[in-house]
């Protein structure tokens, strides 16, 4: 008795499951920083929090989800709404890049894989202050 009940209560189960994956789900957009120039950058968050991007490497800066099948371009991004990277010299941090307010246009579009998309930041000697 107790198998039969078990089958006629694991559709429900798996139903009410698959539901709450869909809740949850969503189409990831990533943000990307490539280091291409020459120094390292330092990127300070609140709170003291530094994050050093060495030169040659990349950082993902964040990641936002959406419910629609779009992208969310950086200046929509949930998650920052400018960005700033600094040089050290000695103990002083001195501000190389910011983009206040975001521009689009600076970010390359990418969707390495369906419905999950990139925008990669390549900060060169040229970008830099």
């Amino acid at each position: 008795m107790k198998k039969v009940f078990l089958i006629l209560l694991l559709p429900l189960i798996v139903a009410t499951t698959c539901e709450d994956d869909d809740l949850s789900s969503g189409f990831e957009t990533e943000y990307i920083i490539e280091n291409n120039s020459s120094i390292d950058l330092i990127l300070l968050q609140e709170g003291n929090f530094q994050i050093t991007i060495d030169s040659g490497a990349s950082l993902t800066l964040a990641t936002d989800l959406n419910q629609e099948t779009n992208p969310i371009s950086p200046n929509e991004s949930f998650t920052f709404n400018s960005i700033k990277f600094y040089k050290k010299d000695n103990d002083n941090f001195i501000l190389a890049y910011k983009q206040d307010p975001i521009d689009d246009s600076l970010w390359a579009f990418n969707e390495p894989v369906t419905n999950r998309y990139s925008y990669t930041l390549t900060l060169t000697d040229d970008l830099l202050n």
